[in-house]
């Protein structure tokens, strides 16, 4: 994440399967890994003097598809609301 946003990316978007028993992932338990790293990513943004809003995740159920349009619109949104990555000129 860290070497994205050092590189000029201006977001990143998780989109993983839900975790929970009724959930079944290839990953097995990679949303709730990724949730847990979060909190790593968090901090980093803060070192990096990032907004903590460039940086989402979202878990989707594989009968939620219909949802992901909105996900990524509304994300979108955000990214053009806060600007481009500062990192991205240098």
């Amino acid at each position: 994440v860290s070497n994205a946003l050092d590189n000029g990316f201006d977001g990143i978007l998780y989109i993983g399967c839900k975790h929970g028993d009724d959930y079944q992932c290839h990953f097995i338990k990679g949303s709730e890994l990724a949730e847990q790293r979060m909190e790593n990513v968090s901090e980093k943004l803060t070192q990096m003097m990032l907004e903590q809003e460039r940086v989402e995740q979202h878990e989707v159920a594989i009968n939620e598809y219909d949802k992901l349009a909105g996900i990524l619109e509304e994300y979108m949104e955000t990214i053009e609301d806060i600007g481009p990555n500062p990192f991205k000129d240098m």
